[in-house]
């Protein structure tokens, strides 16, 4: 659900005998090339694996996407050398930019990453508290990325689980509402988790599917109204496998998300069933379908409301009845019960400033769903084969790939791809408020959840972390 300004990778894939000599020559030829647009040098600057992942065509796009939102690069200066990876803080007309580079055997391009600059944000005066006690090596290990994160200013609370080896190791850092000197609770603080609630939306459709009622190549019309008309793009129909996987065409959002009155703070609010039919009797396909990858929280959305109307109930309940009671995720909910209310984080955007929490109504299957860091913990062991054989055939379901374009590579919910020589599920959440992730190794059964009650990117964070 979140809006970044920028976040874009395009290979994990490193080598710590990377020169650092050799990497500045690429940067220096690297950035010449963004400079002119030539994405036939950066091309021809890349690694068989980085080309593969991303044809020259795509990098195009890529270039061209980021000349306008940063205009020219002007400069780099070397930050740090951290297993062959070479950061740079690059300075550009619009925006500075955490710049991340490696090379391959070969000297040729395998990793580069652009996030925001962080390097200059105000930080707090006083080490923020914690319950870590830095007796282990994963103990400081965690401190030491997380730390730098949680010591900005504008930031609350970090909640992280990691699972390794069978075993949960949980630390807490700050507070769940500023100045209350409150750590936040793995078994009770509640943060929103955002898009990740589409991973769940996704496991409600695979079940459906496990069970025989419905297929993924189904129409979506068979689901709709009959007053909707036919949602097909040259005569190929949008179906609930590309509601999920992001190729069904849909714009990211519905153009009458918002009408005068709205809260501006709570964008989803007023967004019910009535105004969802109304878009799609008014919508004509107008992309391919199942062809290009355009992430929709409206698709989902819409899926999420389906399912509820096909079973004749709520989106809540479907979810409780489904997969937070057989996982005995007690803590985990659309709705906040009364009793309850008081565990829920305050949210922060990324100023600081206090946020309004978000109703997602209809659309609550694309990010409606808030939990604790436990319960997260519950979910991610059920990816790891540890759920009840029905649900865990359903679970499997979404792991299975059913799109693949370059760089990207999704199941039904869950974006999947390599870093270094782990396969990495995962899905990241962002709300007015919150920005979390859930990511796995279900290979080596190694797992990461990172819950913040502000709106700060926590991925690299939880990428970090999932490394073996």
């Amino acid at each position: 659900m979140k809006k970044l300004f920028f976040l874009f990778t395009l290979s994990y894939t490193t080598f710590a005998q990377s020169n650092q000599k050799k990497i500045d020559s690429v940067r220096v030829l690297l950035e010449k090339a963004y400079n002119e647009k030539n994405s036939a040098k950066i091309f021809e600057l890349a690694g068989e694996t980085f080309q593969k992942q991303l044809p020259e065509t795509e990098i195009n796009k890529v270039i061209n996407q980021l000349n306008a939102q940063l205009g020219a690069w002007k400069s780099s200066e070397f930050q740090k050398n951290t297993d062959g990876v070479a950061q740079y803080k690059g300075t550009f007309e619009k925006a500075n930019q955490n710049v991340l580079l490696s090379l391959d055997k070969q000297d040729k391009i395998s990793t580069l990453f652009f996030q925001p600059y962080t390097g200059d944000k105000p930080k707090k005066d006083y080490p923020v508290a914690t319950d870590n006690k830095m007796t282990t090596p994963l103990d400081m290990r965690v401190d030491s990325v997380v730390r730098p994160y949680i010591q900005w200013k504008h930031t609350a609370s970090v909640a992280i689980a990691v699972i390794k080896d069978g075993k949960v190791y949980t630390y807490n850092y700050g507070e769940t509402k500023r100045d209350n000197k409150t750590l936040p609770d793995p078994d009770k603080t509640l943060y929103e988790i955002g898009s990740i609630s589409k991973t769940f939306t996704a496991t409600l459709l695979a079940e459906e599917v496990v069970k025989g009622k419905m297929s993924l190549e189904d129409p979506i019309n068979k689901y709709l109204p009959d007053s909707i008309g036919n949602m097909a793009y040259k005569d190929v129909p949008i179906t609930l496998k590309t509601l999920s996987n992001h190729s069904s065409g849909f714009p990211r959002l519905p153009i009458n998300l918002y009408k005068q009155g709205d809260p501006i703070n709570d964008p989803y609010k007023n967004y019910d069933t009535q105004r969802m039919f109304t878009y799609l009797k008014n919508f004509k396909p107008f992309r391919e379908v199942g062809v290009n990858y355009e992430y929709s929280n409206f698709a989902v959305g819409l899926l999420g409301q389906i399912l509820a109307t096909y079973n004749h109930t709520s989106y809540e309940k479907l979810l409780q009845e489904r997969i937070t009671k057989p996982l005995k995720m007690k803590n985990t909910f659309i709705t906040i019960p009364a009793d309850q209310a008081v565990n829920f984080a305050q949210g922060y955007n990324e100023k600081g400033e206090a946020t309004s929490a978000w109703d997602l109504n209809t659309l609550a299957g694309a990010g409606g769903i808030r939990s604790t860091i436990n319960d997260l913990v519950k979910y991610i062991n059920a990816q790891m084969d540890k759920a009840p054989e029905k649900l865990q055939k359903a679970i499997d379901l979404t792991h299975q790939v059913t799109f693949e374009k370059g760089q990207t590579i999704v199941g039904l919910g869950w974006h999947t791809g390599k870093m270094k020589e782990q396969t990495i599920f995962q899905h990241s959440g962002g709300t007015g408020g919150f920005r979390t992730l859930v990511a796995f190794d279900k290979e080596n059964k190694i797992g990461v959840v990172v819950l913040s009650n502000t709106a700060e990117e926590v991925a690299p964070i939880g990428f970090e972390l999932l490394k073996k």
